[in-house]
């Protein structure tokens, strides 16, 4: 899982500033942004939340991070 966290890390680096409110993720019936998900993913030590692992998920099979 630490791959991917680093792969959205660079990804939303690397987003202009507009794009970070775009929708990239539904999970369990609320829509995440860029901006949301960052939250949810980028903890530190923690890792992610358990929502923030579904977003990695899901945005590894739209394969978003390739």
């Amino acid at each position: 899982m630490e791959d991917l966290e680093a792969k959205f890390i660079k990804k939303y680096a690397n987003l202009p500033w507009g794009a970070r409110e775009e929708i990239i993720a539904v999970i369990d019936g609320k829509n995440f942004t860029w901006n949301s998900a960052n939250i949810e993913i980028d903890r530190g030590k923690e890792g992610p939340t358990e929502i923030g692992q579904k977003i990695l998920k899901q945005l590894q099979d739209l394969r978003i991070f390739e």
